[in-house]
Formats: structure tokens, sequence, C-alpha cells
């Protein structure tokens, strides 16, 4: 006898494109969809997901669209062929396969982002306790281990409220400049971006995996101490961070978790 999953613990496909929808939108633009529901999944077994909100957004390939989850689905949720398509303007070339909207809060930091910053293809937000931890301390996070060293350089976006108003996007940009990947939100999260979506979660990874440390190792508190530790290992933790960051650039990451 087969076992029947109830509904809600059947695995939901990843790539859900009907073949009308695959020939519409074409082979570069079908794999950008795939890989970015992939990465909404690891996002969501990471235990980084916050209810329907954070967003992944990714450039459509030679266009100026880019792709926006739903509003209103969870990131378990998210398929290929659900995703949004909306230009920088906040207007929807194509809706996907559900009814939802776009969120508008999502729309305004992304759309800033990726008129911005062209070399970064791919823009992923979350809010997760340890991240939101270091957003909401007074200090800058300084670099005290060779995963730290991986986060620089960082910067940092001052809390305006919730985002929602087009006038937040100058300020935004400002604040996310080249060559920084990695922007701290101030009492709000995390964000990063790459070359593409392999690179994205691989940033993503370790600014979030270093707010952990930071956190556990009890820095939060104890800033004085961080900065005189990240003094200290500087040169020798950049050369290393720099050496691995341009050696796999997300890609044998991205390969492992897939």
């Amino acid at each position: 006898m087969s076992l029947q999953l109830p509904r809600t613990l059947r695995p939901l496909i990843i790539n859900d494109i009907p073949k009308a929808l695959a020939k519409k939108w074409g082979k570069a633009e079908c794999d950008t969809r795939c890989t970015l529901a992939t990465a909404y999944r690891l996002v969501d077994c990471y235990g980084w997901g916050d209810l329907i909100y954070g967003h992944l957004t990714c450039k459509v390939p030679e266009t100026n669209h880019f792709l926006i989850n739903p509003y209103g689905m969870h990131f378990k949720e998210v398929s290929a062929a659900s995703l949004i398509k909306v230009d920088t303007d906040g207007n929807i070339i194509d809706p996907g396969t559900t009814k939802f909207p776009f969120q508008m809060t999502g729309y305004v930091i992304h759309s800033a982002i990726h008129s911005a910053r062209p070399d970064l293809k791919a823009v992923f937000h979350i809010h997760t306790r340890e991240g939101m931890a270091v957003s909401c301390s007074p200090a800058p996070l300084y670099p005290v281990s060779q995963t730290g060293a991986l986060t620089i350089p960082h910067t940092y976006h001052d809390y305006q409220g919730v985002v929602v108003d087009d006038e937040e996007k100058d300020a935004l940009r400002k604040s996310f400049n080249p060559p920084s990947k990695n922007l701290i939100l101030k009492n709000h999260g995390l964000v990063s971006g790459g070359d593409n979506i392999e690179e994205t979660l691989a940033n993503l990874y370790f600014l979030h995996s270093y707010c952990q440390t930071y956190v556990d190792a009890g820095f939060i508190n104890d800033p004085k101490t961080a900065k005189q530790l990240a003094t200290r290992g500087r040169c020798i933790m950049y050369t290393i961070a720099g050496i691995i960051r341009t050696i796999t650039s997300g890609l044998f990451e991205w390969h492992a978790l897939r």
C-alpha cells in the first residue's frame, strides 16, 4: 500500500513551468526562475524564513526586470512559475502562475539596489534573529574571525521606518556602494548581493553565520574587545578571506547544496 502524505507534507515541485510558459519566457529566464526558486527552498531549510516576509530577487538576463516572490507564499512554497516579474518602476511585467501581489517593501528595497548596482544580479534580504540582533547594535560589526573577514566590506543603512516610500530609494542607493556586497539594515535585517544567485547565497550564508558567532561570543555586548581583536588580526584574516572568496565565488558551495 502506497503512503499518502497529508497535503501540507507533500513535496512541492520547484520546476513547475508548463510548456507554454517555457516557450514564452525562454531558456535563460526559465533557468533563472528555477535557480532562484531553489534558493528560496534552501533559505527555508536553513531556517532563515520569516513567515511570508523577506525577499530573494534576481535580474532576468538581458532585461531591466527582476523576479520577486509572491506576497502570501511561504518560502517553502515558492516555485519557478510562481515568481512575479516586475520592472524597477513597480510595474508587473508577468504575474507568474498565482494571483498574489508582490510586497511594496520588498519592491522598494530591491528595485533601489538593482537600479543602482548593475553589478549585483541577485539581492537577498532576510530577517533572522541573529541578524536583527546585530542590526540593533549601536556599534559596528567587527571582523574578529575568518568568517567575519569574508563579510568585508559591509555597509549600513539607518532605519527610517517601514520601507514603503520611493523617497527612501536614494538613501538606500547611497548606503550600498561598491565594492560592498553585504548591507546591514539597522534595526531591520540583512541584505546580500552577488554576481549571480549562487554567490549571493554564499555571501548571505557567511554574513548570517558570522552574526551568529558574534552574538554567541558575546561581542554584541562587548564591542571594545571585538574592535581590539579585529585590529590585531586584520591583515592575515583579510588575506585568507580574499583568497577564499576569489577561488569559490559561491559556485562550489552551491554545487554542494543543490
